[in-house]
């Protein structure tokens, strides 16, 4: 097996890349505090903490002036490829990650917000679904070519969901804002490698995300839009496939208490794969909590139960009225 003369000296002096970290990490320190960063960076805190976006002056220019976006990419550049150049096996001090034809870098996260570069290679891509959570993306178009379309869903007044689709081109110098709760952008082709800057900023109590099928709208799955009661899902459904009986009341309990609507129903569904007499109790009294917004999913499902199980009536019976 041939080996790299540069790898090889890696493998035999360590304290190599340990430089190449260390110069990595100054190299890191002296772009934030770069001219064209360092404001934009103070700006991302105040966002982050909530603060609108025309509040913070250096990053709404960002992704208003034609200017700004191209700076800071720029001071990317300028910093840390002189610093690649003479350690090439040096790794930046970003979180990045690269999938197929897409990849990422985390430039910035404070708080709620984070700021990140795109850069999708050319090709081109088709969609099943739509997905929607609750934030709010503004985006600038550093450079490439490319096509995309803007989804909006809207929900009638019967329930049901519709999706409106608005084609555009992308090229170098656009921007975008999008309220992720109604507006997604699906990039369809690039031409040439396309690169964006993107600043996105989670709501303070984020409602459930939600994909949705093309083209029709029809609702095919929602989640927690929260990273604590995501992980509290993962949680429930962890003891769920342990079998633990003896937590289904625990999570009859937190299925009929106030809450995110997605965790409570996870709670609910394990209580019932656990136990289905104390699940199907549960399930009885949310369907009669009119005011509820779990009450008609468990009106449904209660329907479903009791069609393909008719022994449920006679425990329905038992149930508080």
């Amino acid at each position: 097996m041939r080996i790299d003369p540069a790898i090889a000296a890696l493998r035999a002096d360590r304290s190599l890349q340990q430089q190449a970290q260390v110069a990595m990490g100054a190299t890191g320190a002296a772009w934030r505090r770069d001219h064209a960063v360092a404001a934009a960076i103070e700006d991302l805190d105040r966002y982050g903490a909530g603060a609108p976006l025309e509040a913070c002056p250096a990053l709404e220019a960002m992704f208003s002036d034609a200017v700004t976006a191209p700076e800071l990419a720029g001071a990317l550049a300028r910093h840390f490829v002189p610093v690649l150049r003479e350690r090439e096996f040096a790794h930046p001090p970003f979180r990045h990650s690269h999938a197929g034809a897409l990849s990422t870098l985390l430039l910035a996260r404070s708080g709620r917000a984070c700021l990140t570069i795109h850069a999708r290679e050319p090709g081109r891509w088709s969609y099943e679904l739509a997905g929607y959570t609750d934030a709010l993306r503004h985006e600038a178009v550093l450079a490439g070519a490319g096509e995309g379309r803007i989804l909006r869903c809207a929900k009638r007044p019967d329930g049901a969901y519709h999706l409106d689709s608005e084609t555009l081109s992308l090229t170098a110098g656009d921007r975008l804002a999008l309220d992720l709760g109604s507006e997604t952008l699906q990039v369809v082709s690039a031409r040439i490698r396309l690169v964006t800057l993107r600043l996105q900023r989670e709501a303070a109590d984020p409602a459930p995300s939600r994909e949705h099928a093309l083209p029709d709208g029809r609702l095919l799955r929602q989640a927690s839009g929260a990273i604590r009661s995501s992980r509290q899902e993962m949680m429930l459904a962890l003891l769920g496939r342990m079998g633990r009986a003896e937590a289904a009341p625990v999570m009859a309990e937190m299925a009929c208490e106030d809450g995110d609507p997605s965790l409570r129903w996870q709670a609910m569904r394990e209580s019932l794969a656990l136990d289905t007499a104390t699940g199907f109790a549960a399930l009885v009294a949310l369907a009669r909590r009119p005011h509820d917004p779990l009450a008609r999913a468990a009106g449904a499902l209660r329907a479903q139960l009791v069609e393909a199980h008719p022994e449920l009536l006679a425990l329905e019976a038992t149930c508080p009225a």
